[in-house]
């Protein structure tokens, strides 16, 4: 009966966030144009020092990378779930505190974990039109060359990114609320991680002390799984150095967030101020 209760509790997130998408068709669309441009944007820096062949040639010498728009491409799908993440699921108890309604939320018999997770996911149905849609745009306009060998790699790269991309998520809600700056650290958050995680080049072309900062952070490891399995030709087998601390961070952040949420919670109920945390 108690998985019957979490079920329903997670559906209806889901579907409240689904009817809030869908409400707004203009904004629906609007979601696969807007980053176009920053694509664009990183696509011609590249193509304004040399040609295209010629930027090819060296990333695939140097990097294993057959198409620099590729690479590009799936850096940004990947940078732009973790920002839904972060701007969605992880702004969502800030979100009822601003709307307020956090007091029902943390009073309500419902989960409190369910929730947050219920969110993440809703946000990756979201973010699969975005991958579906800005990967098939950026394929006609910047002609992407796929190399996939292995279509069952692809998969698990991606559905393991995305859950973990949930955990960021889940652990960014409570501690956001327990800082009470959510807007100022996700603003913070967003260039320095969009530069270490290599969104628009490989992280081995920076700095060791940067690459060390890279590899801490679960997007880089998002998007070298991406870019092994669909534009280097990676298999499965090969993806186990950067799925093993994927879902290593995955586990971390999951169990870390459970326990800020449960401080929110203590928090709450020792203060007795469940609006000003």
């Amino acid at each position: 009966m108690r998985l019957e209760h979490e079920w329903l509790t997670f559906k209806g997130v889901i579907l409240r966030h689904f009817k809030e998408f869908v409400s707004y068709r203009a904004s629906v669309l609007a979601t696969i144009i807007w980053p176009l441009p920053l694509l664009a944007l990183n696509v011609y820096q590249y193509l304004g020092l040399a040609s295209e062949q010629q930027v090819g040639q060296i990333l695939s010498s140097k990097y294993g990378i057959s198409s620099f728009s590729g690479m590009i491409i799936l850096g940004t799908v990947v940078y732009l779930l973790y920002n839904r993440m972060l701007w969605g699921t992880g702004a969502s108890l800030q979100e009822e505190r601003f709307n307020g309604t956090i007091e029902a939320l943390l009073l309500t018999p419902a989960n409190r974990m369910t929730i947050l997770l219920a969110s993440g996911f809703s946000s990756l149905l979201e973010g699969a039109w975005w991958i579906v849609g800005v990967f098939l745009l950026s394929w006609i306009i910047f002609g992407v060359q796929p190399a996939v060998s292995d279509w069952g790699a692809v998969i698990v790269a991606l559905l393991s990114t995305m859950i973990a991309l949930v955990a960021v998520g889940v652990f960014f809600a409570s501690f956001f609320v327990l800082t009470r700056a959510a807007d100022q650290l996700a603003t913070s958050l967003q260039a320095p991680i969009r530069y270490a995680s290599g969104v628009a080049f490989p992280v081995a072309a920076l700095p060791v002390v940067f690459q060390l900062l890279a590899y801490i952070l679960p997007v880089t490891y998002g998007i070298e799984a991406l870019r092994s399995t669909v534009v280097q030709q990676g298999t499965l087998a090969g993806l186990v150095w950067v799925l093993g601390p994927l879902y290593i961070f995955t586990f971390v952040l999951i169990v870390t967030g459970h326990f800020v949420l449960r401080r929110v919670e203590a928090q709450a109920k020792r203060t007795g101020s469940l609006y000003k945390i």
